[in-house]
């Protein structure tokens, strides 16, 4: 599984091995709304030189999405964007938890992924999904987050264009805020990465948060490494400058202030 990827298939499962259960899932509430996260953990040894990894997966299952589309007859985005869990032979599987995993010798890969919800309103919900990768014997892992929002009518993933249409005074103004606040010249100079600087229309790299449009990119892409996880935020009241009146208030407004808003204009 590669980081800054979802995958476009839920499978859901567990493995026995004899008495012992290889996998354990574990059902965890949300702490930010009443949605709940699947978990699962494993640890695989192929038998091989540096074939043992830990892998633990905290996700919103497909039954939990339901409950974030209002029209769930329509198989929207936000299901089909479920994680895939790769299909592993279970002869591999041992039996563990998250301690075991930890007490591993340095031989031992390790895959994180998470997701959580970021953001929800009555007609927008976004997704944060956090991925970690170590292989065995490298000097460190890499990590990543993506985020993801969707429109709840039907689960529909919103893309840029839907947020600003083809404004292109928005496009400059984000270039502008991503080239002087988080790039490294000196970086994108030697790497020849311009190009990423554009990803932030990018699906993954942008997302409605609470306090306006997150932009997010990866590790290596705009910056060194040492720089983490390099992002900034557009303001609410800079977004309503860009947006369109409509699409603004589904973003930021309750369904409750949009009527009343209605009904003071009229």
């Amino acid at each position: 599984m590669t980081i800054k990827t979802l995958s476009f298939l839920f499978v859901a499962y567990s493995f026995t091995l004899g008495t012992h259960t290889c996998a354990s899932s574990i059902i965890d509430k949300n702490t930010i709304v009443n949605v709940k996260t699947q978990k699962l953990l494993l640890l695989i040894d192929t038998k091989e030189e540096y074939g043992k990894s830990c892998e633990e997966y905290s996700y919103i299952s497909s039954l939990q999405r339901l409950k974030l589309v209002k029209k769930n007859f329509l198989l929207g985005d936000i299901l089909s964007d479920s994680l895939a869990i790769p299909i592993i032979n279970p002869d591999q599987l041992t039996a563990t938890n998250l301690t075991d995993c930890n007490l591993q010798d340095i031989d031992i890969s390790a895959f994180t992924y998470r997701e959580k919800l970021s953001y929800l309103n009555e007609n927008i919900v976004t997704i944060e999904v956090y991925q970690y990768e170590y292989g065995a014997g490298a000097a460190h892992g890499n990590s990543n987050i993506s985020y993801y929002s969707y429109n709840r009518e039907y689960g529909m993933r919103i893309d840029w264009e839907n947020l600003f249409g083809q404004n292109e005074a928005f496009d400059k103004y984000v270039f502008k805020r991503v080239v002087n606040e988080i790039a490294d010249e000196d970086f994108i100079t030697y790497f020849k990465t311009s190009d990423q600087l554009l990803n932030f229309r990018t699906s993954g790299y942008f997302a409605i948060v609470n306090e306006g449009l997150l932009i997010q990119y990866g590790k290596y892409e705009i910056t060194p490494g040492s720089s983490g996880l390099p992002s900034i935020v557009v303001p609410k009241e800079v977004l309503k400058q860009y947006m369109s009146k409509e699409m603004y208030e589904m973003c930021f407004y309750s369904q409750g202030l949009m009527i009343a808003k209605g009904m003071h204009n009229q």
